[in-house]
């Protein structure tokens, strides 16, 4: 028994030497996710579109202009006279012919529309690129919470380890008892199972930890299976106020500066369907060649060169009051806008309070049990001294076991759910890319 229990332990402490070949930095993981990541790669190929849209043509106030030319050739029995007595009677006559043209169609004028599609092709360019920015924010806040992922999945383990190391320590003492006539069999049985449902916590507890490398190596878009190492530290920033906080946040969370461009691009579309009411005037021109010969006419040879110029003007009279209908409701989806982007302040403003309490708390909670850590240690040394002298029974030990264990993994929590809340607070201020 006491070499299977041997065996299991130094599979669980040596398993990690199979994971500690690359020290991975905060500073690394960040580079790599924000240059390999699809999600950020598929956000700036979207940005891309929106940029390309972004032109005059696009909205239409640059000249369409075609060219265009043709051949024919035809075979025809022909028979005709004209009024001056001149006849034809052809078996088989050839006709070729020849056209060429350039075309030129320009609106200019259809109730400045085309300025104010170019005006909404701009900002959803803006849209695009603040979108962009937004999918580079949630990304490294996901790789910065999953780096400190690791370093609190890692720590726990450690914290397990040593549970570990003090069941058995309990299991070699109940055993040395046990064959010296001084502790029960009872006492050795409970020191066994204790020990194994320690070691089986930990087992458990290195998969998690091994999930949490496939986390980051999934967001830093690398095969999931490398293997790496991180630093042993969770590292806190200054500490951060609220009303900087909220100040930064009404002027640079990229979420509230996309809600304040929707506005405009509603506002926009108002203005667009209003100039729908209005008569649009285009102006034409062309260049056309022509050049026919032919045995099946009087004519033989034919050939043209000229050009033409004109404007027109096009204008609804009526089409179902759907004009009206489109501004209506363009009209209620920009105030609907506007009751969108204040339904935002509002929501950002009761997060951030929520998340900066918690930040302030976790911050208090890492004070307290890092005093706390300092007694269950020294309550734990003297409790080992304690039932090696037979003065404490293996009850009392296992009960100090767990208090220790409570207080390193309620020290490691606050730890990690504090740098969480610090992140989740400078990503809402706009400023976690700075």
């Amino acid at each position: 028994m006491k070499r299977i229990l041997f065996t299991g332990i130094c599979i669980l402490m040596c398993g990690r030497m199979a994971f500690s070949q690359e020290t991975l930095t905060l500073e690394v993981a960040v580079r790599t996710g924000l240059a390999n990541n699809f999600g950020i790669n598929i956000a700036k190929n979207t940005r891309q579109i929106a940029s390309n849209n972004a032109t005059p043509g696009n909205a239409g106030m640059l000249p369409k202009v075609d060219a265009f030319a043709g051949y024919g050739h035809g075979i025809a029995n022909v028979n005709m006279s004209n009024i001056t007595g001149v006849e034809l009677d052809a078996k088989g006559a050839n006709s070729d012919l020849f056209t060429a043209g350039v075309n030129l169609n320009w609106t200019i004028f259809d109730g400045l529309k085309m300025f104010i599609t170019y005006d909404k092709l701009k900002l959803l360019e803006e849209a695009g690129d603040l979108n962009a920015k937004i999918t580079v924010e949630n990304t490294l806040a996901g790789i910065i919470a999953a780096y400190y992922d690791i370093i609190r999945q890692e720590r726990i383990e450690g914290i397990m380890k040593e549970q570990v190391d003090i069941s058995k320590f309990r299991l070699e003492l109940a055993q040395l008892r046990s064959e010296t006539g001084s502790g029960s069999e009872l006492e050795l049985l409970k020191a066994k199972v204790e020990l194994n449902a320690d070691i089986s916590k930990l087992s458990n507890q290195q998969t998690v930890y091994i999930n949490t490398l496939a986390t980051l190596n999934e967001l830093m878009a690398r095969d999931v299976q490398t293997k790496f190492g991180v630093r042993d530290t969770i590292l806190m920033g200054y500490r951060l106020n609220y009303d900087s906080l909220k100040s930064l946040m009404q002027e640079s969370n990229r979420n509230l500066l996309l809600y304040n461009r929707n506005v405009a691009i509603s506002q926009l579309n108002m203005k667009a369907a209003r100039a729908t009411q209005w008569p649009v005037l285009g102006l034409t021109a062309g260049v056309n060649f022509l050049h026919l010969e032919t045995q099946a006419n009087i004519v033989n040879y034919n050939q043209s060169l000229g050009g033409t110029i004109g404007i027109t003007a096009y204008m609804n009279v009526f089409n179902g009051l759907n004009l009206q209908r489109d501004y209506r409701n363009a009209k209620v989806s920009y105030a609907s806008s506007e009751l969108e982007v204040k339904q935002l302040e509002n929501r950002l403003d009761a997060y951030l309070l929520k998340i900066y309490n918690e930040y302030t708390n976790q911050l208090e909670l890492v004070g307290f049990e890092t005093e706390n850590i300092t007694l269950a240690n020294k309550n734990m040394d003297i409790a080992r001294t304690s039932f090696e002298l037979g003065s404490i029974s293996s009850l009392q030990l296992r009960e100090i076991q767990k208090n220790l264990l409570e207080a390193n993994t309620r020290l490691v929590e606050a730890e990690f759910r504090a740098k969480l809340t610090e992140t989740a607070l400078v990503l809402l201020s706009g400023k976690l890319l700075h």
